[in-house]
């Protein structure tokens, strides 16, 4: 189980809308089955914390806010599946590079993603 693959599941979900879409109106437990079936091996732990690393980044780094109520971040999840909103808002604003670096022991996230 790691967070290494959580994020190759969400790089392999930003780089194929069919995937996405395939994953978009499972359910916790219905994504971690398939996912796993499909070679994307996390629990619900790894993708809590990759999705906490990934937010406040965005929140704290990229748009420069501070962590509250009022983050634009928030403002961009409504009318949107949790999946989707994080692939498609805040995936989106990670390089390959910023990305690895989330999980040090990945080699290449890209390249290894199915």
């Amino acid at each position: 189980m790691s967070q290494k693959s959580f994020i190759e599941f969400l790089v392999a979900g930003r780089d194929d809308p069919a995937l996405l879409a395939r994953y978009g109106s499972r359910n916790l437990s219905q994504l971690l089955f398939h996912a796993k079936n499909d070679g994307f091996e996390f629990t619900a732990d790894d993708m809590a914390e990759v999705v906490f690393k990934l937010e406040m980044g965005v929140i704290v780094e990229k748009d420069a806010e501070p962590v509250d109520g009022n983050s634009g971040l928030w403002r961009r999840m409504w009318g949107r599946t949790h999946l989707d909103y994080l692939v498609e808002r805040v995936v989106v604003r990670y390089s390959d590079e910023e990305l690895r670096a989330l999980a040090p022991h990945a080699e290449s996230v890209k390249e290894q993603v199915r």
